[in-house]
């Protein structure tokens, strides 16, 4: 039986070749530059753990922390898309705090400074919100559409923004606390409470005492060793790779964050 054209259409796409005044290719290459020209490998040096980091991948890692302690050149690997999606959080960001502002007696304050001295950490809370006359911290995350709805029927956070927020929690003495989602797709919301249990609050206990180990190695000056190969996940996105491996063998063992076990925190 012949295909309609429908099946056809749809089964090979018709490539069109447009006629124009100029290279359409070249237009959005130069777009595109604009998101990466002022990301460049630039020289840094970390005072203070951060919380948004500890979360994911090389935040995890000892050896990461000990090296950024000491300062060096960290490498900018974000392509356009990484830049334009950053970009468009800090905007999300933005729109969804001046939203809540707009409603009376609603949001106490944004992008507030949190910090510790032991161990040193800084970072940023999004939100502080009036609820029920009660102060809800908020942590605001955007995601396209396939994780927002895996967030949404599984009722479970992202495990990095969990870390982030039990951390801010911790510091701030706040027991209950959410994480605002939004899907990118469509701007539909998603509210998951995040409340201190015996798991969370043993595990963030023991994320402080890793970091106040790591902050004693760097004082004491003893290198940590790498606990990753070099081809791991770990080391391919951390931007301080090449000065690691740089960096000697180490001299002490210092085991990597333990990661929340997902079981035990919904218990």
């Amino acid at each position: 039986m012949a295909k309609s054209l429908l099946q056809q259409v749809m089964l090979k796409p018709v490539q069109r070749k447009i006629d124009s005044f100029l290279d359409t290719d070249q237009l959005i290459e130069k777009i595109r530059l604009g998101y990466t020209i002022n990301r460049v490998d630039k020289f840094t040096q970390k005072k203070t753990f951060a919380p948004s980091t500890i979360a994911f991948s090389h935040g995890e890692c000892a050896r990461y922390w000990y090296l950024a302690f000491d300062g060096g050149i960290f490498e900018d690997n974000a392509d356009a898309y990484g830049g334009a999606n950053m970009t468009a959080g800090t905007k999300s960001h933005e729109r969804i705090q001046d939203a809540m502002g707009n409603v009376p007696d609603f949001l106490i304050d944004s992008e507030f400074k949190i910090t510790a001295e032991d161990p040193p950490i800084f970072g940023y809370g999004d939100v502080m919100l009036n609820w029920e006359g009660q102060e809800l911290l908020g942590e605001i995350k955007t995601m396209p559409s396939e994780g927002f709805e895996y967030r949404k029927n599984s009722g479970k956070p992202k495990t990095g923004h969990l870390v982030q927020l039990l951390i801010y929690m911790k510091i701030l003495k706040k027991d209950k606390a959410v994480l605002i989602y939004e899907n990118k797709n469509n701007h539909e919301l998603l509210i998951l409470p995040v409340e201190l249990n015996d798991y969370y609050a043993r595990w963030v206990d023991q994320a402080f005492d890793w970091m106040r180990e790591v902050r004693k190695a760097w004082t004491d000056r003893t290198l940590p060793e790498k606990n990753y190969r070099s081809n791991s996940k770990i080391c391919k996105t951390c931007p301080i790779s090449k000065m690691c491996a740089e960096a000697g063998i180490g001299d002490i063992k210092l085991k990597s964050l333990e990661p929340i076990d997902e079981a035990l925190s919904m218990v």
